[in-house]
């Protein structure tokens, strides 16, 4: 066995050992590491050359990392050594790479994504873009687009546009800025495109080949945006205050990926873990050392195997969150579910409840949930607005309320729940659905953001019809009433949508970014699958499945005989059975690697 350290070849301690330990980073985020290696000083001339006078306090003081290679036959690792204790006699270090390495270093500890220039929009001025071109990506080069968007606290519709009609007869139109309440354009970027200037800001070079080669996730859009009244343009300002490291861990769970960052050539890639792990061919191990094979079921769930968590949206405060996710609500309603094959169906059953006059019947539709077994989902009947009608016949005036409905999609951003205990391990994506919500008629559905911290009203009757209280479906109450209250806060969050300049059954009205990835006709008349989907509780997506269920009280230890460490993230078949493999580890000594490795596995659930 040779270790080079910063390319010279170092003597290593006679009669010197060490463990190398191989992990799988979907338990602990690390890669490979070793124990202590230690290497002589004293009466050492090439070790001397290559640490220099290592012991001394002003040089001990300093963080010091040395590149380092370990080479034996058939095994070979590059990555950098740290010092873990040093004397005049000796220096004791740790070996990291991959992963490992990447964690230790503290390159951007301190550097925050919203203190970064990340750029600003093409321009801020109505005069220089028309809403057709400032909503199409293509014609800002997928960077960003300035939608409209509701600002929360003042309701104020910012990047507010006009429908003007062309011609009636052939329904053509086309849009104008409203020069009264829209005098700048405030944008929103694309997550693909900040998370490319992030990267050049720090000074390293973007491989995202892999996330382009994907339409669906290249339109994410980044919903975060400032009024234009604040004259805040640049991108990073509606940023939250995190770290370039806490925004790609964050990043890597909501993309179901893997950045992996070169320090030494200031490179960033990256890859979808799936993809990854479907490279991997499947690693039979046969010479299973019989007395040295345990199996032990612990009491306490420790596994921490990522897909053994819970995946779970981080709660947001607005107003369309009870809806988005209430896995509570779904649970407690099974027995108030009208079920359908298809979506094509739940419409045509329901499409009279399209308008409502506040009536109900025994068993009445209008007061279950729903579910369409084709695209897994929930929905209940949610009134949006009414009109005030009047009924005139002989000898009697009637008023009464009709109701606008939506079909409402409930539950969609639920959690991806593999444990369903209650002191389950969970993990929080910060990266969340954005709240789309109803406006007036004439607009329909656009972007709410709310970063001032008011809560508001959400009681819609007026004074003057408190003699009527507006009407809710059952389902809809049950649903608003089981929301606790929630403190609100600013922008401690990116909030997410998917726009690639297209809307289904948006018509006449403004654009918006898609959360739900099922799109439905005002009139119910039709539905359309948008192309992407923000779901991890669908199961009969990719995104939502579980790479690998594990019995996570079943850890079991194999020591076995092989010439070199097997990929620790392919899947393993021992004795019949298949494993996931939590880490393995080598011993190391002067001659080399030992044949004899031990490796801590669970196994796939059938």
């Amino acid at each position: 066995m040779q270790i080079y350290v910063n390319n010279r070849l170092a003597a290593l301690k006679q009669g010197t050992s060490f463990e190398y330990v191989s992990e799988n980073r979907m338990f602990s985020g690390s890669d490979g590491y070793t124990l202590t290696i230690t290497f002589p000083l004293k009466d050492c001339p090439e070790n001397l050359a290559i640490f220099g006078h290592i012991n001394r306090a002003d040089v001990a003081a300093q963080k010091v990392i040395f590149d380092c290679e370990i080479r034996d036959r058939g095994f070979y690792k590059f990555g950098s050594i740290t010092i873990t204790e040093i004397s005049e006699a000796e220096v004791k270090t740790q070996f990291l790479e991959g992963r490992s390495e990447q964690n230790f270093d503290k390159t951007f500890d301190k550097v925050y994504i919203n203190e970064l220039d990340l750029g600003a929009p093409p321009t801020t001025s109505t005069s220089q873009i028309t809403p057709s071109n400032a909503w199409h990506p293509a014609s800002n080069s997928d960077r960003c687009v300035a939608l409209p968007w509701v600002n929360d606290y003042s309701g104020n519709i910012q990047n507010l546009a006009e429908y003007v009609v062309d011609d009636a007869a052939q329904g053509r139109g086309h849009f104008e800025w409203n020069s009264e309440k829209t005098t700048g354009l405030s944008w929103q970027p694309y997550l693909l495109h900040i998370t490319r200037k992030i990267c050049e800001a720090v000074g390293y070079t973007p491989d995202f080949s892999k996330w382009e080669e994907h339409e669906e996730y290249k339109y994410l859009l980044i919903c975060n945006a400032l009024p234009h009244a604040w004259y805040m343009p640049g991108f990073a300002n509606a940023l939250p205050h995190w770290t370039v490291e806490e925004y790609f861990e964050k990043l890597e769970l909501f993309l179901g990926g893997e950045f992996d960052f070169d320090h030494r050539g200031k490179r960033i890639t990256f890859a979808f873990t799936h993809e990854v792990l479907a490279d991997k061919p499947t690693v039979c191990i046969a010479d299973v050392v019989e007395e040295h094979s345990t199996e032990v079921k612990v009491e306490e769930e420790d596994c921490d195997y990522s897909e053994a968590k819970n995946l779970v949206y981080k709660d947001c405060d607005h107003e369309m969150w009870k809806y988005y996710s209430c896995d509570w609500f779904i649970e407690g309603w099974q027995n108030r579910v009208v079920r359908y094959k298809t979506m094509s169906e739940l419409l045509a059953a329901n499409r009279g409840y399209r308008t409502w006059r506040g009536q109900r019947g025994r068993n009445a539709q209008i007061d279950k949930l729903l579910y369409a077994e084709d695209c897994d989902a929930y929905f209940l009947i949610r009134t949006i607005s009414r009109e005030r009608k009047i009924d005139f016949s002989p000898g009697l005036i009637r008023i009464y309320y009709l109701y606008t409905c939506r079909l409402q999609p409930v539950n969609l951003f639920g959690g991806r729940i593999v444990n369903d205990e209650e002191d389950a391990d969970s993990e929080e994506i910060e990266f969340v659905p954005a709240w789309i919500d109803d406006t007036e008629e004439k607009y329909g559905r656009v972007l709410f953001l709310s970063f001032s911290g008011y809560d508001e009203d959400t009681d819609t009757t007026s004074e003057d019809d408190s003699d009527h209280p507006f009407l809710k479906t059952i389902s809809d109450s049950t649903l608003a009433a089981g929301e606790k209250e929630k403190k609100s806060e600013y922008y401690d969050r990116i909030y997410v949508g998917w726009y690639d300049g297209a809307n289904h059954f948006v018509s006449n009205h403004l654009p918006y970014p898609n959360v739900d990835d099922i799109a439905i006709a005002d009139d119910w008349s039709n539905f359309a699958y948008v192309h992407f989907s923000l779901r991890i509780n669908n199961r009969l997506t990719r995104r939502s499945k579980v790479f690998h269920t594990v019995e996570p009280k079943m850890k079991t230890t194999f020591k076995f005989l092989s010439n070199t460490i097997p990929d620790v993230r392919s899947l393993f078949l021992i004795r019949g059975k298949r494993y996931i493999c939590e880490k393995i580890t080598a011993t190391f000594t002067e001659n080399g690697m030992s044949q004899l490795l031990k490796g801590i596995f669970y196994p796939v659930k059938d």
